[in-house]
């Protein structure tokens, strides 16, 4: 049930209001917070004052620590329940009509709106995050790499409950600093999450792993995609003239060029790697252009052109030189549906690793021996702070598709070579 926060209307704007729910929430958490600084500061006094009995202080420090343990799990009582309430919640799904319901230049009222559901949405994605990690086997949470997650998103929880409602809102700078500290914030957790699982994966089924982490990713990607979006809008509107963006999205993106860019940038890495680069041919389709998110794309383009390239090198021989032959690139649009053919002639993919392409933790980047394990989580050129090589890259690439109603189809020729099949279905501007 949505109602205005009081009978003066705060937390109304434009005849909407915000939900009762959030505000309750936020006012008993920072109720519970208020009160153990308290006890804190009376802790203090206490201590202070040592010049008194002995036998005084002790009894004093007692109750004050009873006390202080009645208050904590209070909070932890009341962080649990919301983490539970959010988490079963409902999730509006971030679909193009989301995305583009708010168009810069932003007024200050539909600003304050995209705010209040932007917060919400993370509300709910964060609880939902932190509910799955927490309902996982005790052994699992143990886990290093995984409790750090999981901490993470506590702080981010914090973060989220801290802001003050209704009007902490309606400050565009905190609330653009609050989004790209979690965007920084977030910038690396796949990769400590999935070290984490790698870890426990013998204790733990594979078939759970793989659904927690099928979810773990989709939210992951949404939430990110939030941030970013808002982020966008809030710079687009300070600009003035026409706009080739809504947000994170692009109103009509040149395939071709995006491409270019992309196998640029996987010839690079493969240079520093192998000493070698495979060119890459755009059969037709060099004039297309398609409303999509860029950046979403641009992944998918870069983790199939990687796998390709990597085939075409490490497939060569002294009497087949597959670093001279392109990689086929065919770009076909009808109406709001585009599709993308990648063919690749590295050879193909092993009979017993089809089945295994889209597992999670599954790679076929090997480990050296003797290696310390970084290795195993680089790609040609990167640092470590990559998942490629941790078995993500296919099926982070299904999840991003899957989001705008795309689809990833893979069709290998063992002996001779791949081709990839990329769907995307776009918004109808």
């Amino acid at each position: 049930m949505y109602r205005c926060f009081t009978s003066t209307g705060r937390g109304k704007i434009g005849g909407r209001v915000l939900p009762l729910h959030t505000r309750l929430f936020y006012q008993l958490n920072k109720k519970c917070l208020k009160e153990t600084a308290l006890q804190r500061q009376r802790c203090a006094r206490f201590r202070s004052s040592s010049n008194t009995t002995s036998n005084n202080n002790n009894k004093a420090d007692d109750e004050l620590i009873a006390m202080a343990f009645e208050k904590h799990y209070k909070i932890r009582s009341n962080i649990e329940l919301l983490i539970q309430d959010y988490a079963r919640k409902p999730i509006q799904p971030v679909t193009f009509d989301f995305l583009t319901k708010y168009r810069p230049p932003l007024k200050d009222t539909e600003m304050y709106m995209l705010s209040i559901k932007t917060i919400n949405l993370l509300l709910s994605y964060t609880c939902r995050q932190l509910d799955a990690i927490q309902a996982l086997p005790y052994i699992v949470v143990l886990n290093p790499n995984i409790e750090i997650s999981n901490s993470l998103y506590l702080r981010t929880l914090e973060t989220l409950l801290s802001i003050d409602y209704p009007y902490g809102i309606q400050n565009r700078s905190a609330m653009a600093r609050m989004l790209t500290q979690f965007l920084d914030e977030h910038q690396d957790t796949l990769v400590t999450l999935s070290r984490g699982f790698q870890e426990v994966m013998e204790f733990y089924p594979k078939e759970s792993v793989f659904k927690f982490l099928n979810q773990h990713l989709r939210d992951r990607i949404a939430m990110k995609l939030l941030a970013r979006h808002y982020l966008s809008l809030l710079d687009q509107s300070k600009r003035k003239g026409p706009e080739n963006m809504i947000g994170a999205l692009h109103k009509n993106l040149k395939i071709s060029d995006l491409i270019r860019q992309v196998s640029e940038y996987v010839n690079d890495l493969c240079f520093v790697k192998y000493d070698h680069t495979v060119p890459v041919s755009i059969l037709s389709g060099d004039d297309v252009s398609f409303p999509c998110i860029p950046t979403h794309l641009e992944y998918v383009l870069t983790e199939i052109l990687k796998n390709s390239s990597r085939a075409h090198i490490e497939g060569s021989t002294a009497d087949s030189d597959l670093t001279e032959k392109p990689i086929e690139i065919t770009v076909v649009r009808c109406d709001n549906e585009l599709q993308i053919r990648i063919r690749d002639f590295g050879g193909g993919i092993p009979p017993n690793v089809e089945d295994k392409m889209f597992d999670y933790s599954y790679s076929t980047v090997t480990e050296k021996t003797n290696d310390t394990g970084a290795e195993a989580y680089m790609i040609p050129g990167e640092d470590i702070n990559n998942v490629s090589g941790m078995g993500f890259g296919l099926p982070m690439c299904r999840a991003y598709l899957e989001m705008s109603s795309g689809s990833l189809e893979i069709q290998s020729l063992w002996g001779w070579g791949t081709d990839v099949y990329i769907k995307l279905t776009g918004p109808p501007l």
